[in-house]
């Protein structure tokens, strides 16, 4: 009976632990945008869904950046997952502009927003990783995906998220 009650006491203690650190994590995120965001005309927006294996705080934030040609400002955030290979880099850049891959690309459509997509590769000398690369252009905010390691539908669910 004791033995019972103990292991349900470190059960309950270790899911106290498991949700206070998921909100200091979720808190952290948000810290770091919240930071960013004061410095921009714009309102960042970031994912509301990642792939179960993607670390939500992200890894790096670089900018604000200005452009001195445009004089726009571009915000990247990029988020890592639980390997080298799997990776998504958001970059949102207050210019009223949809940037067109080169390449080929499809496009599909979000609650009226139209997303180019276009299949992408990085690498190096020993290592190739495939991904994605979706751009569109909402509110004269061009907002920029790459999504290394993941699906299409992976790639698509997240992006989705952010026009919601």
């Amino acid at each position: 009976m004791n033995k019972v009650r103990i292991t349900s006491l470190v059960y309950i203690c270790f899911l106290t632990i498991l949700v206070i650190g998921c909100t200091n994590a979720n808190s952290a995120a948000n810290d770091m945008i919240a930071s960013v965001q004061k410095k921009v005309p714009f309102t960042i927006i970031v994912p509301s869904y990642f792939p179960s294996d993607i670390r939500t705080i992200p890894s790096g934030i670089s900018g604000p950046n200005t452009n001195e040609i445009t004089k726009s400002i571009e915000v990247i955030i990029t988020y890592y997952g639980d390997s080298s290979d799997k990776e998504i880099v958001v970059s949102e850049v207050n210019i009223n502009v949809n940037q067109v891959p080169n390449g080929s690309y499809e496009t599909f459509n979000i609650n009226g927003v139209e997303v180019l997509d276009e299949d992408i590769e990085i690498g190096s000398a020993t290592q190739i990783t495939h991904g994605f690369l979706y751009t569109w252009n909402r509110n004269g905010i061009n907002f920029e995906v790459d999504i290394y390691g993941y699906g299409q539908d992976e790639g698509k669910k997240v992006v989705e998220s952010m026009i919601k």
